[in-house]
């Protein structure tokens, strides 16, 4: 399929209504050898000064980049701030409440990345404690409300603040009280592109459950499991939950690319500067342009990375469903989806095994989810059932393509087994002790 490719276009090659097998041929160029597939996770924490527990501000978040510094990490600075941390074994970058996001290297082999996860924690940990802060896994800000958040000056954020203040309910709380662990896989073929597509947005709902892990707010229990799941889910119905191409089996590249022309824009960036286009129709600005930009192809990789479904797609896929947990969670999650995934025979039954629903009724199972975890009974599916079953398929998967990997599954199979997430462990322990303070230290990883 790749040899059917033309030359990649440049990013400022300019488009137009035309383009659009353009934009399928780009993500098919992200077909892979299995050979060459390899795995990248994302992290974000929350940080906050060690006494008062406030959330730290811009010049701290400044701080924290700069001590990479002594790891060898080279700064990237946008207006006079250091937005980046870049180093061989990953970089760090800023979320829009000053949350710290590491995105670790492709790798092979979960012990790589165990390493590269471990070797950033160490370091931030040691900034932690120069600092005097601690940092927090968790999928929503427990202790401070939308009032006490304290917004990063960075470009793409200055676009998007006033447009989620107008068009989602909470979509300040998405931005800047969520955080998540994302896992980044590639694929060989369409048809394994297609399969991985919907195996991962169809068990979102069931993978956010099994890692739900954010049940307070404001310091006090919230009613939910994941408050990061019903925060998104009051946020933007354009670009979140799970994604509509995948509801029918037909998924096509050119359908995938036809729906996302059809999410409503944010920016585009010429010369460094954003624009801000915010609610544009993508296939409008390829007839006619807007804000005095004309239409480049780099507008549609940038458009991209503006959609916050379940999975998102690239020249990979992103799967985005679990709330941010420490590196057990992390190296769990990873050899979660990497045993159906790398597993053909594992892909396949996961496909036979995830629920199919139109998007109304995934909406309501991920609301049920948000608030019930593992113990969700919605639209005919029952989720502790379903996760149990779809982390024996990650089992015996990751037992066929890298056996010695298999512990790093051992965690959550334990936790399934039992019936709860991360969240239930949470809840019982503040019902017994009222400690919100007990709670900062379950979470704490740095």
């Amino acid at each position: 399929m790749r040899a059917l490719l033309k030359n990649a276009p440049r990013l400022d090659e300019p488009i137009g209504p035309e383009s659009l097998p353009l934009f399928a041929d780009h993500i098919r160029r992200g077909c892979k050898p299995r050979d060459a597939w390899a795995v990248a996770p994302e992290i974000e924490l929350f940080g906050y000064e060690r006494e008062s527990l406030e959330r730290i501000g811009p010049a701290t978040v400044e701080a924290v980049l700069a001590a990479f510094a002594h790891v060898g990490a080279d700064p990237v600075f946008e207006d006079g701030h250091q937005i980046e941390a870049r180093t061989e074994w990953g970089w760090l970058t800023i979320e829009p409440g000053g949350q710290i996001e590491f995105s670790g290297a492709r790798r092979e082999r979960i012990d790589e990345t165990e390493r590269d996860v471990a070797r950033f924690l160490t370091r931030l940990g040691e900034a932690a404690e120069e600092l005097g802060l601690v940092f927090l896994a968790t999928g929503f800000d427990p202790l401070r409300g939308s009032d006490e958040q304290r917004w990063f000056p960075k470009r793409r954020y200055a676009v998007m603040r006033p447009y989620f203040a107008v068009d989602g309910r909470r979509g300040w709380d998405m931005m800047c009280r969520t955080a998540s662990i994302q896992v980044n896989f590639d694929y060989g073929s369409f048809e394994d592109l297609r399969r991985k597509f919907l195996v991962g947005n169809r068990l979102g709902p069931v993978v956010a459950a099994m890692f739900a892990n954010s049940p307070f707010e404001a310091g006090a229990l919230s009613g939910y499991r994941s408050r990061r799941v019903a925060a998104w889910l009051e946020t933007d119905r354009d670009r979140t939950g799970v994604s509509p191409v995948s509801l029918d089996d037909e998924f096509t590249v050119e359908r995938f690319v036809e729906y996302a022309v059809e999410v409503p824009m944010l920016f585009v960036r010429r010369d460094g500067r954003y624009i801000d286009l915010a609610g544009e129709s993508f296939t409008r600005f390829l007839e006619h342009g807007a804000g005095g930009a004309h239409p480049r192809f780099g507008d549609f990789v940038d458009h991209l990375t503006t959609i916050f479904t379940e999975v998102r797609l690239k020249q990979y896929v992103e799967l985005r469903s679990a709330d941010a947990g420490g590196l057990a969670e992390i190296l769990a999650l990873q050899t979660f989806w990497k045993g159906l995934f790398h597993d053909d025979a594992a892909l396949e039954a996961a496909y036979a095994l995830a629920p199919r629903l139109d998007r109304a009724g995934f909406s309501r199972l991920l609301t049920a989810v948000a608030r019930d975890g593992l113990k969700t009974k919605a639209e005919g599916v029952d989720v502790l059932a379903l996760a149990r079953e779809a982390v024996t398929l990650a089992v015996e998967g990751i037992g066929r393509v890298a056996p010695e990997e298999a512990r790093y599954l051992e965690p959550l199979a334990a936790r399934v087994a039992e019936g709860i997430c991360p969240a239930d462990l949470l809840i019982r322990d503040f019902e017994r002790t009222g400690s919100i303070r007990r709670a900062v230290e379950s979470l704490r990883v740095a």
